[in-house]
């Protein structure tokens, strides 16, 4: 069902991002509108990804099983 509703969240924007190419005062609009969602994305998936890493790699610096 999550992808059912991916793909149709991407066909009703491709539409939007068809209709809206098309007059040119929006163009600009658009095109800001898409690279600031594309960065936000980007920036939230780096937290989300680093939070993740500094869990896994959370072991004991005196854990001495670790020294030869």
């Amino acid at each position: 069902m999550r992808d059912g509703g991916l793909v149709g969240v991407g066909l009703v924007l491709g539409w939007l991002a068809s209709k809206t190419w098309s007059d040119p005062g929006c163009q600009l609009g658009l095109v800001v509108f898409l690279v600031a969602t594309a960065a936000m994305t980007l920036g939230f998936l780096l937290v989300l990804v680093g939070q993740r890493r500094d869990a896994r790699d959370d072991h004991d610096e005196d854990d001495e099983d670790d020294r030869p």
